[in-house]
């Protein structure tokens, strides 16, 4: 074994250093019931997976533009195609602080690309088996404004969830606003034609004019609906977008307010044909404690080949060659950045972006859940989500109901 990976197991749980994609470096961590990569390179997420006969089957999205040659970022050399760093290593999920969507400037500060957690490398300590549990620490401390932030990932044995912790923390004197977001997303092979979207969001809003969906997206701008499944076109007809339809060229973008008097929140996806579910979960507004972060919209990108130009397609002017979907949880007003939001303090009845004192820290807590099912009780979708004592028990439109070991009060992460 080379000298600087590290192999960590018992009969259920292992953890062990590797190169991921591209030479980078990363944890693999695996407990029988869903393996995670996690890459030190901006947190990234690139592979959640599954057994799957004699295979895995991995949910997260692997862009067909990621680099793989191990190359640091050149802005030189790799800016005319890639455009931003962020693009450069982009893969499934990862955290967005204290900027979710593009760059810009707030403040004194000027912002990257859904922040400095999808900027930067974070520092990954050894990874921790300890009785049924496996878990990895990471650090950043960003040079150039003064959030620092701990990330804790998590498995539990028979779990088939990703668990994390970030906290931040504003090692200045003055308050400042952040907005944030978890970048989730699902790519083929688990995404397929036929898939189905599903949360308890009862309000749904799509971005007005001067965002990056005006040249690509299908639906009507400004539009507001009680489902995703009746939402207003920009051509005047009325649009399924709970049901992934494929590849289609459009690019669209599609927000859904939290329930402010939820406790679980909750974002799903469905394969009928694969009979797997994905979905995300955190504490909803109800139930959250004061060095909380709240999450208040449920954040849905919808890219179905709808961006002719790099490095979505080769070469400006030809095919999009992506297909994916994101089905991110944040807060913040869609995924316009920060200055926007300090701009725009609300939507849907819920703040835009938050603030952390000085010397104030709080925390994050998240969870991702990767699973199959039997029979067809999920078969078209997910009617509720809901917490029993160390489970979640999902309960399709026909009212059947399965039940995964699940700790949704994220007491084992320390909450």
């Amino acid at each position: 074994m080379p000298e600087n990976r590290l192999l960590f197991y018992n009969v259920d749980m292992k953890a062990k250093n590797i190169k991921e994609a591209g030479f980078r470096d990363a944890v693999l961590m695996d407990n029988e019931k869903i393996r995670v990569v996690i890459s030190s390179e901006k947190g990234m997420v690139p592979e959640l997976s599954m057994s799957s006969g004699a295979g895995r089957l991995n949910a997260h999205w692997q862009p067909w533009f990621r680099a793989n040659s191990g190359e640091v970022w050149n802005e030189s050399k790799h800016a005319s195609f890639w455009g931003a760093p962020l693009l450069y290593d982009l893969a499934g999920n990862f955290p967005c602080l204290p900027n979710f969507g593009p760059d810009n400037r707030a403040g004194d500060f000027d912002l990257p690309p859904h922040g400095h957690t999808a900027r930067l490398k974070w520092k990954q300590e050894v990874p921790v088996i300890e009785g049924d549990q496996v878990s990895l620490i990471s650090t950043l401390d960003p040079p150039d404004h003064p959030f620092t932030y701990r990330k804790k990932d998590l498995l539990l044995k028979n779990h088939p969830v990703h668990y994390t912790a970030l906290t931040v923390k504003n090692t200045g004197d003055t308050p400042l606003p952040f907005n944030c977001g978890w970048h989730n997303t699902v790519g083929a092979p688990f995404l397929e034609a036929g898939c189905l979207i599903d949360n308890n969001a009862v309000r749904f809003a799509v971005p007005g004019e001067g965002t990056e969906f005006d040249p690509t997206g299908r639906l009507a701008f400004g539009a507001e609906a009680d489902s995703m499944d009746r939402m207003p076109a920009r051509n005047g007809s009325v649009v399924n977008m709970r049901e992934v339809t494929g590849v289609t060229g459009y690019a669209d973008f599609v927000t859904g307010a939290v329930p402010s008097d939820c406790s679980l929140a909750w974002s799903s996806l469905v394969n009928p044909r694969l009979k797997g579910v994905y979905l995300t979960f955190f504490t909803g507004p109800e139930a959250l404690g004061d060095s909380e972060i709240p999450l208040y919209f449920y954040d849905y990108w919808l890219n179905y080949g709808g961006r002719s130009y790099t490095p979505w397609a080769t070469e400006n002017g030809l095919t999009d060659q992506t297909f994916c979907l994101g089905t991110e949880n944040g807060t913040g007003r869609f995924a316009n950045g920060l200055s926007d939001c300090l701009k725009n303090p609300s939507l849907l009845g819920h703040p835009t972006y938050l603030t952390l004192d000085g010397g104030e820290e709080k925390t994050l807590y998240y969870g991702t859940l990767f699973a199959s099912y039997e029979g067809n009780g999920l078969n078209r979708g997910i009617a509720s989500a809901e917490t029993g004592k160390g489970i979640i028990r999902l309960t399709g439109l026909d009212g059947e109901s399965t039940e995964y070991p699940c700790d949704t009060d994220f007491t084992l992460l320390g909450r």
